[in-house]
């Protein structure tokens, strides 16, 4: 009897290893970016059901990186654009998901329900109000906490000022001031200042990231019966 033994190529075997190795690469990266996905769709809803807004839920962003490459460990990140990892105001939007306290100082301005929500598309702030407005004055409030008002040609009451309003009692209050003939202005209060605010939590976000950590092995799966594998 006669025993034949065939000698294969090693390289014969390890191109099929490598053409799988590549194939869960790209299976295991894509089934993190289709969480990233997941991961913003569900934050946003998350911001919007806490009444943060929908300009505040369209700034958060995920992403699968690596973002082009496959890779055998990718990740999942995810932060917002007004700050919710590096920024400078990331405190602003980090507390939302936290809880705490801001802390002035000395002082923290909160604007009034008679400042505008916005100026020139910004949140109005004692800085940007004296930029594009004009000079606050300061005022003892009747509970001795610090206001800071603005000058109109009318009464703000129940209402909210509009930025042309304010600009124009400004203009006329200066012009009296340098002894012009503007018209006669009312003190409006902007802001009043305190000197803490306790800001609760009102996003869930372990509970989102725990949501889509356990849809990746699904997610996953899916990608591999796509490739056939």
């Amino acid at each position: 009897m006669k025993l034949t033994v065939e000698r294969t190529r090693p390289g014969k075997y390890a191109a099929d290893v490598q053409d799988f190795q590549r194939g869960l690469a790209r299976a295991v990266t894509t089934s993190f970016r289709d969480g990233a996905k997941l991961l913003q769709q569900y934050t946003r809803a998350e911001i919007l059901g806490a009444g943060l807004g929908k300009r505040f839920a369209r700034q958060f962003r995920a992403f699968g990186f690596p973002r082009r490459q496959f890779s055998m460990s990718p990740v999942i990140r995810g932060w917002h654009a007004r700050g919710w990892k590096r920024s400078r105001i990331g405190r602003w939007a980090n507390i939302h998901a936290r809880g705490g306290t801001i802390t002035g100082h000395p002082t923290l301005w909160i604007p009034l329900d008679t400042a505008p929500k916005t100026i020139d598309g910004q949140a109005t702030t004692p800085a940007l109000y004296f930029q594009k407005i004009g000079p606050l004055v300061k005022l003892k409030g009747t509970h001795g906490k610090p206001l800071l008002a603005g000058k109109s040609l009318r009464p703000i009451s129940g209402r909210r000022a509009t930025v042309a309003q304010l600009k124009t009692g400004h203009r006329h209050a200066q012009t009296r001031l340098e002894g012009g003939k503007g018209r006669a202005t009312h003190t409006v209060p902007m802001f009043v200042g305190v000197a803490s605010v306790r800001i609760p939590k009102r996003l869930n976000m372990d509970a989102i990231f725990a949501r889509v950590r356990a849809q990746l092995p699904q997610l996953f799966q899916q990608r591999m019966n796509r490739t056939g594998s």
